[in-house]
């Protein structure tokens, strides 16, 4: 059963890798000029073409290149505008670089600009998941200390039992020490991280990207 599941879910992903570009009711319209300005538009370079080539010759179609690129191009001054660059880069999506010529500063700047305040707050993001790990695991282990040292009390523990809790306690009162000396630091780094994405924040505020 566990073999037969294993192979279904191998002809699904085939299946999925091997879909086509377009449909053949795609193909057979032949409104590549629609097509190319779809691709364009979003940032899919215009050797795209290719695939939907492979894709209509199940049908004996040959795409028209001169349309296709046509509404390429037308889609691509949709795309590489600065307020799609910067949204890119601001939600940390890549490009394929398709913008050239004078869209392509705009694009690039306004992109970067995004990028930069995606990554500061992605650290900022990554820094106070690291101090909330580092508290959770100091309140653990000063429950666990308690815990074993309400076990010490028990009159009927045995010598071995009573060292092995004491080891425990040491060890636990060990960690508690370095992760309790972690937390400075990382909340140091994690306020001055706060105060750059501030900064960046407003540098950007007063960018427009139309």
């Amino acid at each position: 059963m566990r073999l037969f599941m294993w192979a279904a879910a191998g002809l699904m992903l085939a299946a999925c890798a091997a879909k086509p570009s377009v449909s053949e009711f795609q193909c057979k319209a032949g409104d590549w000029q629609t097509i190319g300005l779809r691709d364009g538009a979003t940032g899919a370079p215009s050797s795209q073409l290719l695939a939907h080539q492979d894709a209509c010759g199940d049908f004996n179609i040959i795409p028209d290149r001169e349309a296709y690129l046509l509404g390429w191009q037308e889609g691509v001054v949709n795309f590489c505008t600065a307020a799609n660059g910067f949204d890119l880069g601001e939600r940390g999506v890549g490009h394929n670089r398709v913008c050239t010529g004078n869209l392509k500063e705009p694009f690039a700047s306004a992109y970067a600009d995004g990028r930069q305040l995606y990554r500061v707050r992605n650290e900022l993001t990554q820094l106070e998941r690291r101090l909330a790990e580092r508290r959770n695991r100091l309140q653990w282990l000063k429950d666990e200390m308690t815990a074993v040292a309400a076990a010490q009390l028990n009159p009927d523990l045995g010598a071995e039992e009573r060292i092995r809790l004491v080891n425990d306690l040491h060890s636990l009162a060990e960690e508690r020490g370095e992760v309790k000396a972690q937390i400075p630091s990382l909340q140091q780094q994690a306020d001055a991280k706060e105060m750059e994405l501030q900064r960046v924040t407003q540098l950007l505020a007063e960018v427009a990207y139309p």
